[in-house]
C-alpha cells in the first residue's frame, strides 16, 4: 500500500478545489438569466434563433456606475494602446454596426454569453434593453473595453437594435449596404449610419 506524500495530497486537494470552483461557476452561469427591461418587438417575420447571425447597433453600460463601456453608434473617443494605459483617440469612433453570431459554440473575446442570450428571439427592427448578470458577462475579471474599464462582478446593461438577420451567412446581412465595411485594412464606415433595418 502506497501512502500519499504531503505534496501529492496537497496537489490532489488543489485539483479537487479547482474542479469544485469550475463546477460552481458553470452551475452559476446556467442558473443565471438575462433580465429584459424593455422590448420593442420590431417588424421582422422571424425571431432570431441561436444559429443566426445578426447585424446590430448597441450601447453597453455598467449598471452599478451608469458608465458606458461600448457602443456601435460612434461619436465617442475611445481608449488606445498608442502611448500606454490612459491614452484616448484623437478622433471619435465612427458609427459601425457589428455582426453577432448568436451560437454559444463560437465564443468571441469581448462578447459575453449574456449579450448573445439577450438578442436571441429578437426580430429585425426590434429594440431590446436587458441586464446581463456577472455570471453571463465578464464574471470576476476586470475587463478593459474601448470606452471604460469594467470592474469585476459588474452587471452589464445593453440596449440593442437588430438591423438584419441571417441564417445563411454574413453576405445577406450586407445586401444593399454600401460604404460600410466589416473591418480589416479596407474598412469603410461613411455609409454605416445609413444602414436601415430590413429583412434579407
Amino acid at each position: 500500500m502506497t501512502r500519499a506524500t504531503p505534496v501529492r495530497r496537497r496537489d490532489a486537494m488543489m485539483s479537487t478545489m479547482m474542479m469544485m470552483t469550475t463546477t460552481t461557476r458553470v452551475d452559476a452561469a446556467r442558473a443565471a438569466e438575462v433580465t429584459i427591461r424593455a422590448d420593442d418587438e420590431g417588424f421582422g417575420a422571424m425571431k432570431a434563433p441561436s444559429n443566426a447571425l445578426v447585424l446590430v447597433s448597441y450601447v453597453g453600460t455598467i449598471v452599478e456606475s451608469g458608465e458606458m463601456f461600448d457602443t456601435t453608434y460612434g461619436g465617442e473617443r475611445f481608449d488606445t494602446n498608442a502611448a500606454g494605459v490612459g491614452s484616448r483617440s484623437i478622433a471619435p469612433a465612427p458609427e459601425r454596426p457589428v455582426v453577432l453570431n448568436l451560437s454559444s459554440e463560437y465564443p468571441v473575446p469581448g462578447v459575453p454569453e449574456g449579450l448573445r442570450a439577450g438578442v436571441r428571439g429578437m426580430r429585425v427592427g426590434g429594440t431590446r434593453e436587458f441586464d446581463v448578470p456577472p455570471e453571463l458577462g465578464f464574471g470576476d475579471v476586470v475587463v478593459r473595453s474601448p470606452f471604460a474599464t469594467i470592474p469585476a462582478g459588474s452587471t452589464l446593461r445593453y440596449t440593442v437594435k437588430v438591423l438584419r438577420l441571417s441564417t445563411t451567412g454574413p453576405d445577406a446581412l450586407f445586401k444593399g449596404v454600401t460604404r460600410c465595411g466589416r473591418g480589416g485594412a479596407s474598412a469603410q464606415s461613411s455609409g454605416c449610419g445609413y444602414v436601415e433595418a430590413a429583412e434579407p
